[in-house]
Protein backbone atom coordinates (compact mmCIF):
# COMPACT_ATOMS: atom_id res chain seq x y z
CA UNK A 1 0.00 0.00 0.00
CA UNK A 2 2.82 2.40 0.92
CA UNK A 3 4.64 1.62 -2.33
CA UNK A 4 1.46 2.40 -4.33
CA UNK A 5 1.13 5.80 -2.62
CA UNK A 6 4.83 6.55 -3.24
CA UNK A 7 4.48 5.58 -6.93
CA UNK A 8 1.45 7.85 -7.29
CA UNK A 9 3.31 10.80 -5.74
CA UNK A 10 6.31 10.28 -8.04
CA UNK A 11 4.01 10.12 -11.09
CA UNK A 12 2.26 13.37 -10.10
CA UNK A 13 5.61 15.06 -9.54
CA UNK A 14 6.87 13.93 -12.96
CA UNK A 15 3.76 15.23 -14.71
CA UNK A 16 3.91 18.52 -12.85
CA UNK A 17 7.57 19.41 -13.70
CA UNK A 18 7.06 20.14 -17.45
CA UNK A 19 4.53 22.82 -16.52
CA UNK A 20 7.14 24.57 -14.44
CA UNK A 21 9.71 24.21 -17.26
CA UNK A 22 7.29 25.66 -19.83
CA UNK A 23 6.44 28.54 -17.53
CA UNK A 24 10.11 29.27 -16.90
CA UNK A 25 10.83 29.12 -20.65
CA UNK A 26 8.01 31.57 -21.38
CA UNK A 27 9.27 33.85 -18.62
CA UNK A 28 12.80 33.77 -20.03
CA UNK A 29 11.51 34.54 -23.54
CA UNK A 30 9.54 37.47 -22.20
CA UNK A 31 12.60 38.83 -20.40
CA UNK A 32 14.69 38.38 -23.56
CA UNK A 33 12.14 40.31 -25.64
CA UNK A 34 12.07 43.09 -23.06
CA UNK A 35 15.87 43.31 -23.04
CA UNK A 36 15.94 43.31 -26.86
CA UNK A 37 13.35 46.07 -27.06
CA UNK A 38 15.30 48.03 -24.44
CA UNK A 39 18.59 47.67 -26.31
CA UNK A 40 16.95 48.73 -29.58
CA UNK A 41 15.42 51.77 -27.93
CA UNK A 42 18.81 52.67 -26.46
CA UNK A 43 20.43 52.43 -29.90
CA UNK A 44 17.91 54.69 -31.60
CA UNK A 45 19.44 57.93 -30.23
CA UNK A 46 22.68 57.07 -32.12
CA UNK A 47 21.04 58.55 -35.20
CA UNK A 48 21.19 61.92 -33.46
CA UNK A 49 24.79 61.51 -32.32
CA UNK A 50 27.15 63.95 -34.08
CA UNK A 51 29.98 62.42 -36.14
CA UNK A 52 33.37 61.87 -34.53
CA UNK A 53 35.97 64.49 -35.43
CA UNK A 54 39.47 63.27 -36.36
CA UNK A 55 42.39 65.65 -36.75
CA UNK A 56 46.10 65.42 -37.50
CA UNK A 57 48.50 65.89 -34.61
CA UNK A 58 51.29 67.90 -36.18
CA UNK A 59 53.10 71.22 -36.02
CA UNK A 60 50.76 73.98 -37.27
CA UNK A 61 51.61 75.58 -40.59
CA UNK A 62 52.97 79.10 -40.16
CA UNK A 63 50.56 81.33 -42.05
CA UNK A 64 50.78 84.99 -43.11
CA UNK A 65 48.38 87.60 -41.75
CA UNK A 66 46.60 87.94 -45.09
CA UNK A 67 43.14 86.54 -45.88
CA UNK A 68 43.36 83.37 -48.00
CA UNK A 69 41.63 82.91 -51.33
CA UNK A 70 39.84 79.54 -51.22
CA UNK A 71 39.80 77.34 -54.32
CA UNK A 72 37.83 74.07 -54.34
CA UNK A 73 39.45 71.80 -56.92
CA UNK A 74 37.52 68.55 -56.37
CA UNK A 75 34.37 67.23 -54.74
CA UNK A 76 33.79 63.51 -55.19
CA UNK A 77 32.12 60.50 -53.52
CA UNK A 78 34.41 57.47 -53.52
CA UNK A 79 32.21 54.38 -53.48
CA UNK A 80 33.22 51.29 -55.47
CA UNK A 81 36.57 52.57 -56.80
CA UNK A 82 38.97 49.74 -55.91
CA UNK A 83 41.10 48.76 -58.91
CA UNK A 84 39.65 51.52 -61.06
CA UNK A 85 41.61 54.45 -62.58
CA UNK A 86 42.04 57.63 -60.54
CA UNK A 87 39.40 60.35 -60.69
CA UNK A 88 40.60 63.05 -63.11
CA UNK A 89 39.74 66.75 -63.18
CA UNK A 90 41.01 69.77 -65.09
CA UNK A 91 42.94 72.19 -62.93
CA UNK A 92 43.32 75.87 -63.84
CA UNK A 93 45.22 78.55 -61.88
CA UNK A 94 43.23 80.57 -59.33
CA UNK A 95 42.37 83.49 -61.63
CA UNK A 96 39.43 84.43 -59.35
CA UNK A 97 41.80 85.46 -56.56
CA UNK A 98 42.26 89.27 -56.24
CA UNK A 99 46.02 88.90 -55.85
CA UNK A 100 48.20 86.65 -58.01
CA UNK A 101 51.24 86.85 -55.74
CA UNK A 102 51.12 84.29 -52.95
CA UNK A 103 53.44 83.78 -49.99
CA UNK A 104 51.83 80.56 -48.75
CA UNK A 105 49.75 77.86 -50.46
CA UNK A 106 48.03 75.23 -48.31
CA UNK A 107 46.41 71.99 -49.48
CA UNK A 108 43.31 70.90 -47.52
CA UNK A 109 41.74 67.43 -47.55
CA UNK A 110 38.28 67.30 -45.93
CA UNK A 111 36.23 64.10 -45.86
CA UNK A 112 33.27 62.42 -44.18
CA UNK A 113 32.17 58.80 -44.00
CA UNK A 114 29.42 56.89 -42.23
CA UNK A 115 28.98 53.16 -41.83
CA UNK A 116 31.43 50.29 -41.76
CA UNK A 117 34.62 50.40 -43.80
CA UNK A 118 38.33 49.67 -43.79
CA UNK A 119 40.89 52.46 -43.78
CA UNK A 120 41.97 53.09 -47.37
CA UNK A 121 45.17 54.41 -48.96
CA UNK A 122 44.73 57.45 -51.20
CA UNK A 123 46.88 59.86 -53.19
CA UNK A 124 46.61 63.22 -54.97
CA UNK A 125 48.69 64.19 -58.01
CA UNK A 126 48.86 67.43 -60.02
CA UNK A 127 50.52 67.31 -63.42
CA UNK A 128 52.10 63.99 -62.41
CA UNK A 129 53.66 65.41 -59.24
CA UNK A 130 52.49 63.90 -55.97
CA UNK A 131 50.94 66.55 -53.74
CA UNK A 132 49.65 64.29 -51.00
CA UNK A 133 49.47 60.63 -49.94
CA UNK A 134 47.83 59.31 -46.80
CA UNK A 135 45.30 56.89 -45.32
CA UNK A 136 41.64 57.46 -44.55
CA UNK A 137 40.27 57.41 -41.02
CA UNK A 138 38.19 54.34 -40.18
CA UNK A 139 34.49 55.28 -40.03
CA UNK A 140 31.91 54.57 -37.35
CA UNK A 141 28.18 53.95 -37.39
CA UNK A 142 27.57 57.53 -36.28
CA UNK A 143 29.92 58.92 -38.93
CA UNK A 144 33.32 60.63 -38.92
CA UNK A 145 34.76 63.92 -40.15
CA UNK A 146 38.45 64.54 -40.68
CA UNK A 147 40.66 67.20 -42.18
CA UNK A 148 44.35 67.29 -43.10
CA UNK A 149 46.48 70.22 -44.25
CA UNK A 150 49.82 70.38 -46.06
CA UNK A 151 52.03 73.26 -47.10
CA UNK A 152 52.45 72.99 -50.89
CA UNK A 153 54.07 76.39 -51.53
CA UNK A 154 57.04 74.56 -53.06
CA UNK A 155 54.77 73.64 -56.01
CA UNK A 156 54.10 77.32 -56.76
CA UNK A 157 55.12 77.19 -60.45
CA UNK A 158 53.12 74.00 -60.97
CA UNK A 159 49.98 75.57 -59.49
CA UNK A 160 50.23 78.60 -61.79
CA UNK A 161 49.67 76.53 -64.96
CA UNK A 162 46.85 74.41 -66.35
CA UNK A 163 47.26 70.84 -65.13
CA UNK A 164 45.46 67.52 -64.76
CA UNK A 165 44.42 66.64 -61.21
CA UNK A 166 44.34 62.93 -60.36
CA UNK A 167 42.94 61.48 -57.12
CA UNK A 168 42.91 57.79 -56.25
CA UNK A 169 41.10 56.25 -53.29
CA UNK A 170 40.52 52.51 -53.66
CA UNK A 171 37.28 51.75 -51.84
CA UNK A 172 34.91 48.77 -51.81
CA UNK A 173 31.22 49.00 -50.96
CA UNK A 174 29.32 45.80 -50.14
CA UNK A 175 26.45 44.70 -47.90
CA UNK A 176 28.98 44.48 -45.05
CA UNK A 177 31.26 47.41 -45.82
CA UNK A 178 28.87 50.27 -46.49
CA UNK A 179 31.03 53.37 -45.97
CA UNK A 180 31.37 55.84 -48.86
CA UNK A 181 34.05 58.52 -48.56
CA UNK A 182 32.73 61.99 -49.40
CA UNK A 183 35.79 64.09 -50.23
CA UNK A 184 36.41 67.80 -50.68
CA UNK A 185 39.82 69.06 -51.79
CA UNK A 186 40.54 72.76 -51.38
CA UNK A 187 43.64 74.91 -51.86
CA UNK A 188 44.08 78.04 -49.78
CA UNK A 189 46.12 80.76 -51.53
CA UNK A 190 47.51 83.33 -49.09
CA UNK A 191 48.43 86.65 -50.77
CA UNK A 192 51.85 88.06 -50.03
CA UNK A 193 51.91 90.81 -47.42
CA UNK A 194 52.69 94.30 -48.67
CA UNK A 195 55.91 94.55 -46.64
CA UNK A 196 57.16 91.17 -47.91
CA UNK A 197 58.42 92.78 -51.12
CA UNK A 198 60.17 95.62 -49.25
CA UNK A 199 61.77 93.11 -46.85
CA UNK A 200 63.05 91.08 -49.77
CA UNK A 201 64.43 94.23 -51.42
CA UNK A 202 66.17 95.31 -48.22
CA UNK A 203 67.69 91.85 -47.81
CA UNK A 204 69.05 91.86 -51.37
CA UNK A 205 70.45 95.38 -50.90
CA UNK A 206 72.13 94.36 -47.62
CA UNK A 207 73.96 91.41 -49.16
CA UNK A 208 74.81 93.44 -52.26
CA UNK A 209 76.47 96.11 -50.06
CA UNK A 210 78.55 93.45 -48.27
CA UNK A 211 79.85 92.13 -51.59
CA UNK A 212 81.03 95.56 -52.77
Amino acid sequence: MASSVLYSLLLLLFLHNPLFSTANLFHKKSLFREELDLSESQQQPLNDTPPTLFFEVTKPIKLPNTKPCSYNILQHDFGYTYGKPPVLANYTPPSHCPSQKFSKIVFQWNATCKGRQYDRIFGVWLGGAELFRSCTAEPRATGIVWSVEKDITRYYSLLMKNQTLAVYLGNLVTKTYTGVYHVNITIQFYPAEENDVSKLGALVSKYHTRLI
